[in-house]
């Protein structure tokens, strides 16, 4: 519809020049011709006008949206990153804190096992009542299974 009208109001400038050639100069006719003329082609340019802001505002638009599909594909790749980052250190904490875990009960386990095997050992010579053994008269006061 909107070619329609461009077009029929290009058909009623052309009938209005063609006229005008025919009118005679200096009348009050020509003059209200000249008017009618200078009012038709004001809608023409006004419609051209509206044309180009439709134009550049629908290009506007479009790009905006490309550029606003690109930013959202960016940021989801983005935090996909993060996540694959967080699951890692979150892998590599787990980790930590089973080696530190397993570190801490080495360090109270090992010192029982060494107790006890020389408490065992300690004993043996405490068969006959007393201790006779210097070494383990200087270690039994230092056995206390506790961390310090």
């Amino acid at each position: 519809m909107n070619d329609e009208i461009k077009n029929l109001l290009g058909e009623e400038i052309a009938a209005e020049i063609q006229d005008l050639a025919n009118i005679q100069t200096g009348s009050k006719e020509k003059s209200a011709a000249i008017e009618d003329l200078a009012k038709l082609y004001k809608l023409r340019i006004e419609e051209t006008k509206l044309d180009w802001d439709f134009g550049e505002k629908f290009d506007r638009r479009t790009m905006e949206n490309e550029h606003y599909e690109k930013q959202l594909k960016h940021d989801a790749a983005v935090r996909e990153s993060e996540e694959q980052i967080a699951k890692k250190q979150l892998s590599e904490q787990a980790k930590e804190r089973y080696f530190r875990l397993g570190a801490e009960a080495a360090g109270i386990i090992l010192p029982l096992v060494f107790y006890a095997i020389w408490m065992k050992k300690g004993f043996k010579f405490e068969e006959t009542g007393t201790f006779t053994s210097t070494t383990f008269r200087g270690l039994f006061g230092k056995f206390k299974p506790t961390k310090k």
